[in-house]
């Protein structure tokens, strides 16, 4: 159903990208982009390399780090698995990029099993307590298993690196989730760096109880076993559940956001290596609406084919300008980008849906600016306009 896959990717969109909520509140691109720019540079040692990247990226890194310094257990696995990397890089550029390089595949797709849960979230405040336990532990076990593993795996990878001991992607790759956790503490120097407070219990059993279902409920309670040897049961109640949910996704935001960070600041020096990955196409349509939301604009129906992909833009702030309305349109090419389809059409409308601006562009030309056969400007003159109330 196609309002169904339209409601979905508008609720991801919103609940990774924060922007259609700023510009909602009344906040300009200047006001947000001085905000990002003041809370991201004391993370860089590069701090001029954030002009090279989009206010949608950034913005959502801010957002992360904001999280992450709120904590103070989640700041100090930031800063130490940042420290990690960071002294990998000063003391062999070549080694650090080599190795940053072997995961940039694996992570990839752990980004993608991320990006289908977030399109697929929903609020389970209403749901009863056992179909509660059994979501919230699927997001749980999804997240640890499909997506947070991998980066501890690139961590652990770098820091045995930086510690001078010599391992192998191969090697590490290989490793149960509890080695992982049980080598990376070591190496990081903190023991209890990976348990949870206050249950104090750690990541891979939380992995464990999600993984093999060792949950009961009752009424008002959350029984979890984990440990193949010595059971331990633990008592939760509903609440007490989603602070787990929400402290796991912390510490995988630290995480994420420390390996995300270090790459926007160190891209000169890992570029050697590291080449990007290619994105599934839902993904890419995914980014389309993201960037879409970076600029004050929601899309509210997407539909792709070969031969047409159309977007239609709705403008969540109060801004009601012909120039406006032709900024919008410009997203054409970035749907191209998105779809590689033949025609590319892009109908804005304005908050009080009283205006509109159709633009359709034709692939050869799009391809003709990617590439750099012909400069942006070019497509203003090939793209087709269609007006309604702004004449």
């Amino acid at each position: 159903n196609l309002a169904t896959r339209n409601n979905r990717l508008s609720r991801g969109v919103r609940a990774f990208s924060p922007l259609l909520q700023a510009f909602e509140a009344g906040y300009s691109r200047e006001d947000i982009k001085a905000h990002i720019l003041k809370t991201l540079e004391p993370e860089f040692d590069n701090p001029e390399m954030l002009e090279s990247y989009g206010i949608d990226l950034l913005a959502v890194e801010t957002i992360n780090i904001t999280k992450v310094r709120a904590n103070g257990w989640a700041s100090e696995l930031y800063d130490r698995s940042m420290e990690a990397r960071r002294s990998l890089l000063a003391s062999d550029k070549n080694i650090c990029a080599e190795v940053c390089s072997k995961w940039e595949a694996d992570i990839g797709k752990a980004l993608t099993f991320y990006w289908s849960a977030v399109k697929f979230e929903y609020s389970k405040t209403d749901l009863p307590i056992d179909e509660y336990t059994y979501e919230l532990f699927r997001n749980i076990g999804g997240l640890i298993e499909g997506t947070l593993q991998v980066y501890l795996k690139e961590l652990l990878h770098i820091t045995l690196c930086t510690h001078g001991k010599s391992s192998s992607y191969s090697e590490v790759s290989s490793l149960s989730l509890g080695t992982v956790i049980s080598k990376l503490s070591e190496e990081l120097g903190n023991s209890d760096i990976f348990k949870l407070s206050p249950w104090m219990i750690p990541l891979n059993q939380w992995r464990n109880i999600a993984q093999h279902l060792s949950i009961d409920t009752d009424n008002f309670s959350i029984n979890c076993r984990y440990g193949a040897k010595n059971q331990h049961i633990i008592k939760l109640e509903r609440d007490e559940l989603m602070e787990i949910a929400r402290s796991i996704f912390t510490l995988y935001s630290a995480i994420r956001t420390s390996q995300t960070i270090f790459f926007l600041d160190s891209a000169d020096s890992l570029i050697s290596h590291c080449k990007g990955f290619k994105r599934k196409d839902a993904d890419e349509q995914f980014q389309f609406c993201v960037g879409a939301a970076s600029q004050g604009f929601e899309v509210i129906d997407l539909k792709i084919d070969t031969n047409k992909a159309y977007a239609e833009f709705y403008d969540v702030t109060d801004e009601n300008s012909f120039e406006r309305a032709v900024h919008a349109t410009q997203f054409v090419y970035q749907l191209w980008i998105a779809t590689r389809s033949d025609i590319l059409v892009v109908k804005y409308s304005t908050k009080l849906r009283d205006k509109y601006l159709i633009a359709t562009a034709k692939s050869e030309d799009c391809e003709k600016i990617y590439k750099g056969e012909e400069s942006f400007t070019y497509l203003s003159g090939v793209v087709d306009f269609e007006m309604e109330q702004y004449i």
